[in-house]
């Protein structure tokens, strides 16, 4: 028969690997015996008090600490702390250190505790820091001293404290972990990656560790990476919600959408009710579609899907605070060139449910609590104060306003900070970066009482669906850098570009429309890009160069057709498209554009072409070299128009039916060169062709675009009507 001591052992060790039901099952009966070793009640005591059985816990401690058992006192302050008994919790602690011959290094980390949750700061920071120089190597102390140092918005303290703390405890994932999250927050991605590596590398056994590894790896879009760290999160803790689902996100990302469905049915097994898994598995989509009716059967498929997310409602209020935690959007949903209002409106109402319940204080009508005798307090928020499409974009909606009118508030909430970033922030009178999660962004935003919150983009990213559905300013409006409607009930304007949108263009639209003269922006002029030769780029030297400009999950199936057309009319034609970032999604744009040529019976001989994926100077180069850009159909290119101006190149546009598909049209309109833009596809070719094989039409053109592309860059009309269309919003609202 084992010994008690055999026993305790095996309880032991079912503790160790989780098993706390057989764990105990082995202690109870010990303890009811008389005479039973303080060893074991106390090991069954702690095991209730992490059970959330503090009472339990304390009527076997009690006799054992009134002997002076001092592992018992302490047990028996853990249990009061773990019951809300905080003061007695802290003189259980301080009376026990006091007696103690040997000072404890974990006594001091849970008096911290109890210090942080009575609200003495300093107490706690003192006791942690006691503990450390007791004991250096004790890995909980240092978490939790970063983990105060964090919730108290002191990340610069935070990254100080922990890259010590991996000094000495170069092994502890978590603690790499930890780190990588602060650097993250701090802007100093190169920082935040390397510890995320080294995190990956340390967590041996721990789900957790692998999975923040792979959250950070997935933020700086390393997606291979990221589906390593979490493939083996999903080993150690299959099935696991947080893990699968952001491993579906991942997969996505990589193309694999039977792998992204696989993760979200294994997080669904696990727990039904997770919402994360459920809204996923049903609104997914992939990046490219095989053809148009694969596009027909996902949008049926997404659409069912959000009409069952609506239809269940009542299911999901229950666990209504996790919307704040989405770590996913609904983004590729308006490259399929369909009519998206009402899906857009379901879509926002469902998280606008959800996040009333979690917090009905973000929901509620406000009007300007001050008079206006005083600057228009105007907050902008999103991921895209950093060099990118929608940052170029916007940059003067925030640096272009009077600041004798606004006071500006700008909340950065990507992972990326750069010199665009650094601008921004040195322009505006208040810049935060708001990374601790959704909810905690939304508190400082309504701290700040602003007159008026402006998304400038709503679709980019999960966290943006969320503000966007809250109301967290009298005045709320949207701008096009996701050029798709909100769907949200409280975003009072959605500013667009007058020349842009079609006829009836606001019937596309939940909220009404600001339109803004010109192009809607003040768009900084892109130096002229340097000379460049097509050998420098890998290109054929001769022949006849189409360049396909947008990301390939832009490119939509009906696109296909236009640039068989262009090989088929043009036999010296090459056309060129950007890779994606990742391989797999580009072999599989590349096999359909090569079945669509094969329909057509056009034999290959190396017409397609495929670039690595390149920004600035480098893209306007290979613009430059190219004899003409194909706008793509039913999204046109936006930035990568205005570079293709800035590079005196032609682009050929067919405009479509949303705000959405007319940017490049806009552009060419203000220019005065209608004639790049086509009445139907036929047109689309011809000019096209005719534009690539008249050598005297091109030079014509480029000269043209030079002569009349100050229309597009450097004017300030737009800004001008965007700071009196505000100044009247808040008016109407005082």
């Amino acid at each position: 028969m084992p010994s008690d001591s055999d026993l305790l052992t095996e309880a032991r060790r079912m503790l160790a690997a989780g098993r706390r039901r057989e764990a105990r099952t082995l202690l109870e009966p010990l303890v009811s015996r008389t005479g039973c070793e303080p060893s074991i009640v106390r090991q069954l005591a702690e095991l209730e008090i992490e059970e959330g059985e503090g009472e339990r816990a304390l009527g076997r401690l009690r006799p054992l600490e009134a002997a002076g058992d001092d592992e018992a006192a302490f047990l028996a302050a853990r249990a009061d702390a773990a019951l809300g008994r905080l003061a007695e919790a802290r003189s259980g602690f301080v009376a026990l250190r006091a007696r103690l011959g040997t000072p404890s290094a974990m006594l001091e980390v849970h008096l911290a505790a109890v210090e942080q949750r009575l609200g003495d700061t300093q107490g706690a920071l003192a006791a942690l820091h006691r503990a450390i120089a007791l004991e250096p190597t004790l890995a909980p102390a240092h978490e939790s001293l970063a983990g105060l140092l964090v919730s108290f918005d002191l990340p610069a303290q935070a990254r100080t404290a922990l890259e010590q703390a991996v000094a000495v405890l170069p092994g502890n994932g978590r603690l790499w972990a930890m780190l990588a999250r602060v650097l993250s927050d701090l802007g100093d991605s190169e920082a935040a990656l390397a510890s995320a590596s080294a995190a990956a590398r340390a967590a041996a056994g721990d789900a957790g560790t692998w999975r923040q590894a792979g959250a950070l790896f997935a933020e700086y879009w390393r997606w291979e990476d990221a589906d390593r760290a979490l493939a083996e999160a999903s080993r150690l803790d299959p099935g696991l919600p947080a893990t699968e689902t952001l491993r579906s996100v991942v997969k996505q990302e990589l193309g694999d959408t039977a792998g992204a469905l696989a993760a979200l049915e294994r997080a669904r097994a696990r727990d039904p009710g997770d919402l994360h898994a459920a809204l996923g598995e049903r609104l997914i989509l992939p990046q490219v579609y095989e053809d148009d009716s694969d596009l027909a059967r996902w949008r049926e498929r997404y659409t069912e899907g959000l009409a069952a997310m609506v239809r269940e409602i009542p299911r999901w209020l229950e666990r209504a605070p996790d919307v704040f935690q989405l770590h996913r959007n609904n983004f590729l949903l308006a490259y399929q060139g369909e009519d998206d209002r009402e899906l857009q409106r379901a879509h926002s109402g469902f998280i606008a449910r959800l996040a009333e319940r979690a917090h009905p204080q973000w929901r509620e009508e406000r009007r300007v609590a001050f008079p206006l005798d005083r600057r228009i307090r105007i907050g902008f928020v999103g991921a895209i104060f950093r060099d990118c499409t929608a940052g170029r974009y916007f940059e003067r909606w925030v640096t272009g306003l009077d600041p004798a009118r606004f006071e500006r508030f700008v909340y950065h909430t990507a992972p990326l900070s750069d010199d665009f970033t650094r601008r921004i922030s040195a322009a505006s009178e208040h810049f935060a970066t708001l990374r601790a999660g959704t909810a905690e962004a939304a508190a400082r935003i309504d701290s700040d009482r602003l007159d008026v919150l402006l998304h400038p983009e709503v679709g980019m990213t999960p966290m943006s669906y969320v503000l966007a559905a809250l109301r967290l300013a009298p005045v709320q409006c949207a701008g096009w850098g996701h050029p798709v409607t909100t769907g949200s009930d409280v975003i009072d304007r959605y500013i667009t570009c007058a020349m842009m949108e079609p006829p009836g263009g606001s019937s596309h639209y939940v909220e009404p429309l600001l339109a803004l003269p010109g192009l809607g922006v003040d768009y900084a002029m892109p130096p002229a890009p340097q000379r460049a030769s097509r050998a420098d780029f890998g290109l054929p030297a001769s022949g006849r160069l189409y360049l396909c400009a947008q990301s390939l999950f832009k490119v939509h199936p009906d696109m296909d057709a236009l640039v068989a057309d262009v090989i088929e009319g043009d036999p010296q034609a090459v056309v060129a498209f950007f890779q994606a970032p990742v391989a797999a999604i580009t072999r599989r744009f590349a096999d359909r554009l090569q079945r669509t040529l094969a329909k057509r019976a056009i034999p290959a001989r190396g017409q397609v072409k495929f670039l690595p994926r390149m920004n600035g100077e480098y893209f306007r180069r290979v613009v430059g070299i190219c004899d003409v850009v194909l706008d793509t159909v039913h999204w046109s290119g936006g930035n990568t128009s205005l570079d293709a101006f800035a590079a005196a190149t032609p682009v050929v546009t067919l405009p479509g039916r949303f705000m959405r598909g007319r940017q490049t049209a806009a552009m060419l309109a203000a220019m005065g060169l209608t004639e790049l833009v086509a009445a139907n596809s036929r047109d689309y070719v011809r000019i096209a062709l005719d534009t690539a094989r008249d050598r005297d039409r091109n030079a014509a053109l480029r000269e043209a675009i030079v002569r009349n592309r100050q229309a597009l860059f450097d004017r300030p009309e737009a800004i001008a009507a965007l700071q009196d269309a505000l100044e009247a919003a808040v008016a109407a609202k005082s």
